[in-house]
């Protein structure tokens, strides 16, 4: 196989997995309380989650997202009307705004997690040890390159 083939079917390997596991966060509602988010929301909430212990800044939130500043603005302006996240002024520098969950917030990634475990478990238990530690490896280093 050559070069250009298997860039081709990986690429389409990591569009198609992205794919099903979206459609699988579509149709497997956890709550009547996630049912009004978007995957982006998911996201944003889960990286706030995940990093709690450091301040969380708009810009580290975009970055990390890889979108630009104006979506994130509008994916945050809509989870502060749900109640999910509050948005800390600088009051030292007015320009960086951080951003934290709420309590209501905290539960919801609660349920995330759970979600996420639910879903991937059963794809995961289907690989050994072995080939599981083999492919955190791999997607490391291809993490490490983007």
């Amino acid at each position: 196989m050559n070069k250009d083939c298997d860039i081709k079917l990986l690429y389409d390997l990591f569009r198609i997995i992205r794919q099903k596991l979206n459609n699988q966060l579509k149709a497997n509602d956890l709550s009547e309380f996630q049912k009004d988010l978007t995957i982006g929301e998911q996201q944003v909430i889960i990286i706030l989650s995940e990093n709690k212990s450091n301040p969380m800044y708009m810009k580290d939130i975009a970055l990390e997202l890889g979108i630009s500043p104006s979506t994130l603005t509008s994916i945050v302006d809509k989870l502060v009307e749900k109640g999910l996240v509050q948005r800390n002024f600088d009051l030292e520098d007015r320009r960086k705004i951080e951003i934290s969950l709420t309590k209501k917030g905290q539960d919801l990634y609660k349920h995330l997690a759970m979600f996420r475990e639910k879903i991937l478990q059963p794809i995961f238990e289907k690989l050994s040890p072995q080939e599981l530690e083999t492919l955190k490896n791999i997607l490391q280093k291809i993490k490490e390159e983007l």
